[in-house]
Parts: C-alpha cells; sequence; structure tokens
C-alpha cells in the first residue's frame, strides 16, 4: 500500500454541510482552490498554484470525493465516503476531567466529526468512496503515488499535521485524538456543570451559546455539541484568504476564534 505524504500545513477538517443556519460565518467559500480540491484540477498546497496538483491524476470532478448526488452515506449530506471504526481516545488533563463530567475519554464521536475523520483519521484513503462517477471504470488514482490506496501520512513527523488520528507518539496512528481539541461534548451540558455555575470555580471562564456563534463558532445537534466543524469549513478558500487558515469559520487574529468561546 502506497501512501501520500502530506505537507502538514493544516489540520483542516471535513463537512459544515450538515449545518444549515445561513447566518453562521463560514468564511470566504471556494473549495476550488484549496487542498480539499482533491481533483486533477486541486491546487498545490505548497505553492499554491492550479494545475500542480498532490492530489488525483484522472479525476476532474471536485466535490465527488465527499458527496454524490445518488446512493449517497446518510451519514451526512449525500455523503460520500465510509467513515472510519476506530476506537477513539480523546484529550483529557487534570482539570477538564472535572468540568466535562460524565463523559469517557473513550467515548464514540458523533457523525458531524465522523465526515471530517473519515481522511484525517489516517485509516481510510482519501481517494476511496462509496459511488464512483459513472464515466468511470477504474478507481481514482493520485498524482504523487499513482496509486488508489492513498491515506492521509505525516512526511515530516510533525505533530500538528493532517493526520488528526496520530499523535507526538506515534504520528502515523489512527483514532488518537488525545492532543486535540476536544470533540463531541456537550457545550450545554458544560456551561450546565457546577464549576461553571455562579459559585464554581469556573464560572466565568466559557461564554454563552450565544456569544459564541455570535462570533462565528457552530453548535450541532439537540445538545449543542462541539465538532470539528464548530471552528473549521472544509469549502473555506483561506489560499486567498490567508486569516482563514486553516479552513476556520473566522479569522484567528489575536485569537478572536478561541476567545468566542473561552473567557480568559
Amino acid at each position: 500500500m502506497n501512501k501520500l505524504f502530506f505537507l502538514a500545513i493544516s489540520a483542516a477538517f471535513l463537512v459544515g454541510l450538515i449545518a444549515g443556519s445561513p447566518l453562521w460565518a463560514k468564511g470566504p467559500a471556494d473549495v476550488t482552490n484549496g487542498v480539499h480540491n482533491l481533483s486533477a484540477t486541486g491546487v498545490d498546497p505548497w505553492y499554491g498554484t492550479p494545475g500542480s496538483s498532490i492530489y488525483a491524476t484522472d479525476e476532474q470532478q471536485v466535490c465527488i470525493f465527499c458527496h454524490t448526488p445518488h446512493g449517497g452515506s446518510l451519514t451526512g449530506p449525500l455523503w460520500n465516503r465510509n467513515n472510519p471504526s476506530s476506537t477513539w481516545s480523546h484529550y483529557n488533563s487534570a482539570t477538564l476531567s472535572s468540568y466535562l463530567q460524565g463523559l469517557s475519554t473513550s467515548r464514540a464521536i458523533n457523525d458531524e466529526s465522523l465526515l471530517c475523520m473519515s481522511c484525517h483519521d489516517g485509516s481510510i484513503s482519501v481517494n476511496h468512496i462509496i459511488n464512483e462517477p459513472n464515466d468511470r471504470a477504474t478507481a481514482i488514482v493520485t498524482s504523487f503515488t499513482g496509486d488508489p490506496d492513498t491515506e492521509i501520512i505525516d512526511f515530516f513527523g510533525v505533530t500538528a499535521g493532517a493526520r488528526i488520528g496520530g499523535s507526538s507518539a506515534n504520528t502515523g496512528g489512527t483514532g488518537d485524538l488525545s492532543d486535540d481539541h476536544p470533540i463531541s461534548f456537550s457545550y450545554t451540558q458544560v456551561l450546565n456543570s457546577p464549576e461553571y455555575q455562579p459559585s464554581g470555580a469556573k464560572y466565568g471562564d466559557l461564554k454563552l451559546q450565544s456569544l459564541a456563534e455570535g462570533a462565528g463558532v457552530r453548535f450541532f445537534g439537540a445538545d449543542s455539541n462541539v465538532e470539528c466543524s464548530s471552528c473549521h469549513d472544509p469549502h473555506v478558500d483561506y489560499l486567498s484568504n490567508p486569516d482563514y487558515a486553516p479552513f476556520l469559520v473566522t479569522p484567528n487574529t489575536g485569537s478572536n476564534l478561541c476567545f468566542a468561546c473561552h473567557d480568559k
């Protein structure tokens, strides 16, 4: 099995289409001008130039790597990928365990984040899709390896790469989210926990959900879950708008995106 070596320029996560509110700030959209354009028309992430894709050599369609008009998975919006079956290990710390009460560090992750992990866990090839375009008779291959089985792997062995499933101890690992911002937990549950109530030690450390949403952060489901797409949108053109790198829903200049939720 050949593996495509990615320059770790982003910890980008896939798909915020599940959200749906036009009021949420998702950044300047142009999926064709970014590293999520996996087609032969894709943009070289090192130089930002078109026509020098490190992805597919023989497929011009852009959206097909994530979406299909027919026969898609119900996990996401006409989703065209299988989701990983990894066992997940989530971030934890001396303080986190106390105020994310009842959450196991081995909990499953929700569908919104599974969409992202279908590539970024590193266990599934980026060019393996459920429903191939009907004008194809063969699997999609990549220009870097000429191979139909191409996974994300961190070329330089750095810890904050595009392979989110790895860790500093095992950059080629899968399912390890222990060094990443927590996902798949309820923001509402945290705010309602004793530590964040007026008499709690962390009262005021997190902002109200309405304030976070007003700053561009997105929450998912009835429990207002924090997911990968709370902060990232895969369609953002950050090559032309570098303040939005890597695929941010709103610029993080001065840590503004962090301060959308955290009040420190």
